[in-house]
């Protein structure tokens, strides 16, 4: 039986929002993580050119890296373990958007390396700002998978 009315329509709307949301958040995640596999040393010295992380932490979290967003952006999509998927992401976002801020306030000239070393940005404010959207976009799905399972909780 179709919900019918407006708060059916609602649903309705928001399931497609979450689903849109899910596909280009979580794939974007995973094509990231994907063209990062190869480039080992490059992406580590992408990272290091940020100048935040020890010389001795760069190699692990540049290990790490990859295979979490590849895992995060297949919960997002999906569907399995999402909530925590999706705030691995924000949260992974507004880590890197706090590194390029950091970037551009010490007036350091970096490649964010996020789709790759070989897919050189624009300019460290373009990689912000797509770095912002992503994290708007993360923060909206956040919210809206958050309220499903509280509404699934409650009745």
């Amino acid at each position: 039986m179709d919900a019918g009315g407006p708060a059916g329509g609602a649903v309705k709307f928001r399931r497609y929002i979450e689903w849109a949301l899910r596909l280009a958040i979580g794939g974007l995640f995973i094509y990231a993580g994907w063209a990062k596999r190869a480039e080992g040393i490059d992406f580590a010295d992408s990272i290091a050119e940020f100048r935040i992380l020890p010389l001795t932490l760069i190699i692990p979290f540049m290990l790490s890296i990859v295979p979490f967003e590849i895992a995060a952006g297949a919960m997002v999509v999906t569907g399995v373990g999402k909530r925590v998927g999706v705030l691995g992401l924000l949260l992974m976002t507004a880590m890197y958007s706090i590194a390029l801020v950091s970037a551009l306030a010490r007036g350091i000239v970096v490649n964010c390396g996020c789709f790759g070393t070989s897919v050189v940005g624009a300019s460290v404010w373009m990689d912000l700002g797509r770095d912002l959207l992503i994290l708007a976009g993360c923060a909206v799905l956040y919210t809206i998978v958050t309220r499903e399972a509280d509404l699934k909780s409650s009745s």
